[in-house]
């Protein structure tokens, strides 16, 4: 299953693009419309391109306990995507992204969607189904990386069919899933192994408040996977940041593991709060049972008075709607947030590095306007491992260039 060179992805996209162009060809008038790009429509069916990119600088200080120092400082683009979307009636939808980084390329979201009522959905692809932030587009996120607490949970992309209902204030979704569409297939050997990880999973919100000025987000999740004949599973982090080495890790110990996580988040005008607790028990390679936890907290204000958009009937935060643009002869909107993470891996025994990380960091967002984004986070974290000397302490600053259409 595992997607190699650039061509092969790109050569994919392009033939679902001419496959989608062509299956909406009829009689009908075709019109467009502006939504972030062009997007065509033919009778009911219609086609968009879409894309990100993120272009990146970090400056990185390092200070360990035991050994010497060091600092980096580095360019670097974290994202550029290509992608498709559109539908062919009411009941049916797609989506196709490639990202493209370091001559590296990888599907992202790849999706077929039935809607049989405007309030259910049968989903099969490779997509998130798990946390707020999560499932929050990075496009939308207040910091520039979700952080530690996704790190450590490993709730990215997998080959997912899941079912999804909603009403005005609330979501239910239940999913299986196996691996990454771009991991390679277990090895078969002789008549034993070849079998994927595969999981379970569901997640539900409810929106008990939903006024002008006051919303209220609550979730629950779960899930509950099994490595099958795939490597173990690792719990570690990074500082914040998508760059760099990871200083709290366990290494691959897990056999399978069940994560149950809560979500709350409260949007009061420019003023919002968002955090996160998700506890993991693990069944380990060598037979033990132990447990890891993480959290954060975050808070955010917009100086220029706009606020953030939580799509209730999604589940997640999305697009915020800029007052006053430069395309306008505004000045767009500045945001100012401040999170704190803790991860704790102390539990674990018998590795040196499965310790707890904490880190504070603090964001500034400007927004030109909605398609566009520069950003600023510094993050200082603390990385305390069992071991003697293995704690490292790391501050990071960068800065991001980023838009979307």
């Amino acid at each position: 299953m595992k997607t190699k060179t650039a061509l092969t992805c790109g050569s994919a996209l392009g033939a679902l693009m001419a496959l989608a162009l062509v299956s909406g060809a009829s009689a009908q008038e075709t019109t467009t419309a502006w939504k972030g790009a062009p997007q065509f429509q033919n009778d009911s069916f219609t086609f968009k391109v879409r894309g990100r990119v993120y272009l990146d600088g970090v400056n990185q200080e390092v200070d360990r306990e035991v050994g010497a120092d060091y600092s980096s400082q580095v360019t670097r683009t974290r994202t550029v995507r290509l992608g498709v979307e559109g539908t062919w009636n009411q009941n049916w939808a797609y989506k196709a992204e490639v990202q493209v980084v370091g001559g590296a390329s990888a599907w992202e979201d790849v999706i077929l969607e039935y809607k049989p009522t405007d309030n259910a959905s049968i989903m099969i692809g490779n997509y998130k189904t798990l946390s707020l932030e999560n499932v929050t587009s990075s496009r939308y996120t207040t910091f520039m990386e979700r952080g530690a607490y996704n790190d450590v949970l490993g709730v990215g992309r997998v080959m997912t069919v899941a079912a999804k209902v909603n009403g005005e204030n609330w979501t239910a979704l239940a999913a299986v899933s196996g691996d990454s569409i771009n991991s390679a297939d277990p090895t078969v050997v002789g008549n034993d192994g070849g079998s994927e990880q595969v999981s379970i999973q569901g997640r539900a919100t409810w929106a008990p408040i939903m006024t002008d000025n006051n919303l209220v987000h609550l979730g629950v999740w779960a899930r509950k996977r099994d490595r099958g004949d795939q490597g173990a599973f690792s719990y570690a982090v990074r500082n914040n940041t998508n760059y760099g080495a990871q200083f709290v890790t366990s290494g691959g110990i897990g056999t399978a593991d069940t994560q149950v996580g809560l979500e709350a988040a409260w949007v009061g005008g420019p003023f919002s709060l968002q955090g996160e607790f998700a506890n993991i028990e693990i069944d380990r390679t060598n037979g033990l049972e132990q447990s890891a936890t993480a959290y954060y907290v975050a808070a955010s204000w917009y100086v220029t008075g706009e606020k953030r958009n939580m799509e209730v009937k999604k589940g997640e935060f999305g697009r915020t709607k800029i007052l006053s643009p430069v395309t306008a002869g505004g000045m767009g909107a500045l945001e100012l947030a401040v999170r704190y993470d803790n991860t704790d891996l102390t539990d674990i025994t018998g590795v040196a590095t499965a310790g707890e990380y904490t880190a504070w960091t603090a964001g500034a967002t400007w927004y030109p306007f909605p398609y566009v984004r520069f950003m600023a986070n510094y993050t200082k974290s603390q990385n305390d491992n069992a071991a003697v000397g293995a704690d490292v302490d790391v501050d990071t600053l960068q800065f991001r260039a980023q838009f979307d259409f």
